[in-house]
């Protein structure tokens, strides 16, 4: 099986970008989608702070544009799910299939011992795919709270997407849970057609921008419940009431749909054991912003005291980009800029194994 030069796993700002600036270095790079094709910004209405978009941008239009563009100048895209990879020697192994009887559900919402016990029934076959480099841009996933009912009214009055939503809640009651951005954000998307929208939020503050506070605090239909805590979801064939803990006190409330925006946690349960890994689960880079990357950073420092490849990840050849390491910005823009940076790096870093 011949290696590809750079398989990049994962879509979205960075990896998109990855795929253009590499397809440029007519790296002919393969592009693996996953689950989730376009990332995030798939599940935005509207992006208002990307560079060159005076009046915004649909979210989905925007990411396939991302796409298109890659593919013009001949990234091969492929729609589908990487199962497992193995990172210790090159050329690297890729899966993309499943044993008979799993499904990919596994790798989304099992435990991390289901994971692994799938990925290791994956590996007994041979790889799909082999690999020169790799460019990880795996991005993140909606965190769950794991209260009662949640599991159960998922898809049925349960949402992690409000954009995607919206419009099944016309003139109905509902509650958005969290307090940064994603909240403020789904908070407004749902204003557009439900009839009231309550934020739960366990602090006494936002921690949002100012200007998404502004929006949501001025809109009518908007209440907030601060210092308070979702308990449990009820209902029989969809979401009925809630319980709210506020001060340590409960209160039931009725409530059409719950709509969870409390965050996200890096993609990364295929990499386990294949690369360093932060504790919050985050790619370990040499740009990380944490004294682990600092480390990294230092010992990567050529004669002239710079960076070499600052996307690389703990194993040569397989650096990283995007949500899966950015710990701090989780901006699209910042995403882009650093599949940019992976691209390059992992040209240059090619052209100096030949």
């Amino acid at each position: 099986m011949k290696a590809e030069k750079l398989v990049i796993i994962g879509s979205g700002p960075s990896g998109y970008t990855a795929a253009i600036y590499a397809a440029r270095a007519e790296l002919k790079p393969v592009v693996f989608t996953g689950v989730e094709s376009g990332g995030q910004l798939m599940y935005t209405n509207e992006v208002e702070n990307f560079p060159g978009f005076p009046e915004g941008v649909v979210g989905p239009k925007f990411m396939m544009g991302l796409r298109s563009q890659s593919e013009r100048f001949g990234a091969e895209i492929k729609d589908v799910h990487v199962t497992a990879v193995d990172f210790s020697e090159r050329p690297f192994k890729l899966w993309t299939h499943l044993p008979d009887g799993e499904n990919i559900e596994t790798y989304k919402n099992g435990s991390p011992k289901e994971v692994a016990a799938t990925i290791e029934k994956v590996k007994k076959d041979e790889p799909d795919m082999l690999a020169e480099s790799i460019i990880i841009s795996t991005g993140a996933t909606a965190i769950r709270l794991g209260v009662p009912g949640e599991k159960k009214f998922f898809g049925q009055g349960v949402s992690s997407c409000a954009v995607c939503d919206a419009a099944f809640y016309k003139d109905k009651n509902v509650f958005v849970i969290g307090g940064g951005d994603s909240a403020m954000e789904d908070t407004m998307a749902l204003t557009k057609f439900v009839s009231k929208v309550t934020i739960i939020h366990r602090r006494d503050s936002f921690r949002a921008s100012k200007i998404m506070v502004d929006r949501v605090l001025k809109n009518k239909k908007v209440t907030v419940l601060w210092n308070s805590e979702l308990k449990e979801i009820q209902g029989e064939h969809g979401v009925k009431k809630v319980i709210i803990t506020t001060d340590g006190k409960d209160k039931e409330y009725a409530s059409d749909g719950v709509f969870l925006a409390i965050g996200h946690r890096p993609v990364t349960n295929i990499f386990q054991g294949q690369l360093e890994l932060l504790k919050s689960g985050y790619v370990l880079t040499r740009r990380t912003l944490t004294e682990q990357g600092l480390e990294k950073a230092t010992k990567a420092l050529d004669d002239k005291k710079n960076i070499q490849f600052p996307t690389m990840t703990s194993v040569k050849g397989v650096f990283a980009a995007g949500d899966v390491v950015d710990i701090r910005y989780k901006q699209a823009v910042t995403a882009a800029g650093m599949g940019c940076e992976a691209a390059l790096d992992a040209e240059r870093w090619l052209e100096n194994q030949e």
